[in-house]
């Protein structure tokens, strides 16, 4: 019974206060003006896009119009300028189309307005602007505009590509979808400013022969294929993980890549186990930084990295298992924070308790470095008699972060002082992990500067950027020191 009385007083109590709501939610009693001074504002008046790649629909981009002018304001139209032609899509409170009319806006409410683009290709090989302008006409007959900006690139697709014959790829922009694999025997040529942009988990295999050859200030470029940003200030192609990565197979060998720029993949480089007498893979110029794994790995392979620059990974910058190495000129850098990470440097001598003898693991001239008290990290185990060659390892006139070592295997080495840089990052222009950016050309103040032996600076008479290195003051790492206001002129 009192359960019942209760019931009914609830049911009585909600159909006051609903008879009390609805004159209010009905009461169309607003006034609109039409008066010409009485105009919308909005979130923006220009929106922009990221670079897109033609045919390939944007992400949405989302602004408001807001009516604070004190009275009802009625849109005639809302009107793409071009009529849908530009290739934008314009959504107005869940209404999609290129046209729409009467709508209302009450005082102190606002409209959302979502915007998409797909655009066509052109034939032009430069990127290229395409401008629209959303036009909003009120009842008073006044227009008001908010521009439409968005730079497109012409590209070419690629899905699921086997390379089966020798192929030259000539300067362009490449999406690749499901995997790009250079068959067995066969040669890919990356020409000065060939970029592929690789979708979400896909990479290059390498079975044949790569030869990558860009040039200062134009090199070969290995992405992922996201142009839009996580957050203003984050692009994703900042984020590690964007694709796969490069695979060279055991049978893949004289491999070039020079001017070469690869980055924010799930690994970097990864070499298989494949014959230490012939030449594996040769790296010059090349920027190699910002993955999840391991940014660059060789296993029991002959190899030579020079004036390049390996930074930036969850595993290791450089991770040596056996084999010929030679790192001359290189600045290997981590100071990756998106999650705990391993060290700059590893040398191995074995594989799962299995030997892989490091016959040579030179580096000369080099900057081994990073946010960690020590860098440096040797896996090795001496197999005494039984397998000669086995732990041949020299740092000659680097800067290396790690504990001071004695042996004839460190010859004038300048060791990180952590009580001078505790971090590291003094020794270059810019380390700011907090918007996840960095600068690892020298700083006024770094000891890399100078320690350089004149022996192996000979060999390379110009840094990563194609600066002069005169090679009685040359600097260690893959960067000559230049003031930063003479840089470009001095390039």
């Amino acid at each position: 019974m009192k359960r019942n009385i209760a019931k009914q007083l609830l049911n009585t109590l909600f159909y006051i206060l609903l008879s009390v709501a609805l004159p209010v939610a009905c009461d169309d009693g607003e006034e609109f003006s039409s008066s010409p001074s009485l105009q919308l504002e909005f979130s923006c008046d220009t929106l922009s896009f990221d670079t897109l790649f033609t045919s390939i629909g944007s992400s949405t981009r989302m602004m408001k119009a807001y009516n604070c002018s004190g009275s009802g304001l009625r849109i005639t139209s809302v009107t793409l300028q071009s009529g849908g032609s530009s290739g934008f899509r314009i959504n107005v409170d869940g209404q999609y189309a290129q046209h729409l009319t009467d709508l209302e806006v009450r005082d102190g409410d606002s409209l959302y307005i979502f915007v998409e683009a797909t655009l066509d290709k052109n034939g032009e090989h430069f990127p290229f602007v395409m401008c629209d302008n959303i036009c909003f006409t009120l009842e008073s007959g006044v227009q008001q505009y908010v521009t439409l900006l968005a730079y497109g690139r012409n590209v070419q697709f690629m899905h699921g590509r086997v390379v089966d014959s020798d192929t030259i790829l000539p300067a362009g922009h490449y999406v690749v979808y499901d995997s790009l694999v250079v068959a067995e025997g066969v040669e890919l040529s990356l020409s000065a400013g060939c970029r592929l942009y690789f979708h979400d988990n896909v990479g290059l295999q390498v079975y044949g022969r790569l030869n990558a050859e860009g040039a200062p200030g134009n090199p070969v470029v290995f992405r992922g294929d996201r142009t839009d940003n996580m957050f203003d200030y984050l692009p994703y192609d900042n984020i590690p993980g964007q694709w796969s990565g490069i695979t060279f197979a055991s049978s893949s060998s004289d491999n070039i890549m020079k001017y070469c720029d690869v980055h924010s993949a799930d690994y970097g480089i990864k070499i298989e186990k494949g014959d230490t007498i012939m030449q594996r893979l040769t790296i010059d110029a090349s920027r190699i930084e910002n993955f999840y794994g391991n940014a660059f790995e060789c296993v029991q392979s002959r190899v030579d990295v020079t004036n390049s620059l390996l930074a930036n990974a969850q595993g290791n910058c450089v991770k040596i298992v056996g084999g010929s190495v030679r790192f001359i000129h290189c600045t290997i850098a981590n100071f990756f924070v998106w999650k705990q990470r391993d060290v700059a440097l590893a040398l191995h001598n074995s594989i799962d308790g299995v030997v892989a003898p490091l016959h040579e693991a030179l580096f000369a001239n080099c900057i081994i470095t990073g946010s960690k008290s020590d860098e440096l990290m040797g896996y090795l185990s001496n197999w005494g008699d039984t397998i000669e060659n086995c732990m041949n390892y020299r740092f000659v006139s680097s800067l290396i972060n790690t504990i001071p070592d004695d042996n004839d295997n460190f010859v004038d080495i300048v060791y990180d002082d952590a009580d001078v840089s505790p971090f590291a990052k003094e020794h270059f222009r810019l380390v700011d992990n907090s918007v996840f950016r960095y600068d690892f050309h020298l700083s006024d103040s770094s000891s890399a500067r100078g320690m350089a032996c004149e022996e192996y600076s000979r060999l390379l008479p110009y840094d990563c950027d194609g600066v002069v290195r005169e090679s009685s003051l040359a600097d260690a790492g893959c960067f000559q020191y230049v003031p930063e206001v003479d840089k470009e002129s001095l390039q």
